[in-house]
């Protein structure tokens, strides 16, 4: 598939991604686990550099796997970095960013299963970094992965999320209260222009509160026996500008980067980078130097 059309189907499924998966449209993104540009076979991984060590990262919301890659390096980023400081292999998921967080886990956690399971050599070292949503997703996978007796669970030594909205987005949260709003309006015109705001998808709105989980079950802990690391942004240098305190890196603020609102977390550190948004957070050399720190 062309580059643009695979940039076309990330941002089509991200918005509408449960209702293209639904109706079997070909936009629809399926869940890949990548190496080097191309999709692998987690049943029968064919990887020349398999090693012991996997750096595994997982996307935001209506990104593509290349959203890792340095601006003027394409083919670097914080993988292959990591990968070469650790003697490890680095792979990359790509998915459905419509869908239910929960549903995306429970994919991620059977396709890490099958991947260990079939992998050549034993893993004795899983890192998993997300970027935004892609945070969300190393939680409910590990959850899933947990209830099921997943082995690769076992494996993981670090989690990374990098501007993940543990308690929500503002933006996410803006958009359901805008809805909300002009659907009760008396207006004809209103009530279709909330409609047309409400077209969102699952994803979306699991961002609003940070849902790792299906709606019937308890908010479950950070993954036991792992490291857990948190990376958030600000949009201004100056710390203590009010734009930062509104804002955060633009779409996440830092105290839900934190997971400030929820119980138990044990955190084994935490960075902020002063000055650098949203999405510079997953290609942004000082990120990956602070990651280099922390796991090698």
């Amino acid at each position: 598939m062309p580059r643009w059309q695979d940039h076309a189907s990330a941002i089509a499924s991200g918005f509408l991604g449960d209702w293209l998966q639904a109706r079997e449209s070909p936009l629809a993104m399926p869940m890949q686990v990548r190496h080097q540009g191309r999709a692998i076979n987690t049943g029968a991984p064919d990887v020349p550099d398999a090693s012991g060590t996997l750096v595994f990262l997982i996307h935001g919301l209506t990104e593509l796997e290349s959203v890792w890659s340095y601006r003027d390096e394409p083919d670097n980023g914080y993988g292959p970095e990591l990968a070469r400081a650790l003697g490890g292999t680095s792979l990359a998921l790509r998915y459905n960013t419509g869908l239910p967080v929960y549903r995306n886990g429970e994919l991620m956690a059977e396709a890490l299963e099958t991947l260990l399971e079939n992998w050549p050599v034993p893993v004795t070292n899983l890192i998993l970094i997300g970027h935004s949503m892609g945070g969300l997703l190393i939680r409910a996978a590990c959850h899933h992965g947990r209830q099921s007796g997943h082995q690769w669970c076992r494996s993981v030594g670090s989690c990374v999320y990098i501007g993940s909205p543990h308690d929500g987005s503002w933006l996410a949260r803006g958009a359901h209260r805008v809805a909300d709003h002009l659907a009760a309006m008396p207006k004809d015109y209103l009530r279709v222009a909330g409609a047309f705001i409400d077209l969102r998808s699952e994803g979306i709105r699991n961002l609003s509160r940070g849902e790792v989980t299906r709606p019937d079950a308890e908010e479950p802990p950070l993954l036991p026996g792992a490291d857990h690391y948190v990376i958030s942004g600000l949009l201004t240098r100056n710390r203590a500008h009010p734009v930062n305190t509104l804002f955060g890196d633009a779409l996440v603020q830092e105290p839900s980067a934190r997971g400030d609102e929820r119980s138990g977390w044990v955190l084994r550190d935490i960075a902020n980078f002063p000055g650098t948004h949203h999405i510079r957070l997953a290609h942004e050399p000082k990120v990956a130097r602070q990651l280099k720190e922390w796991l090698t």
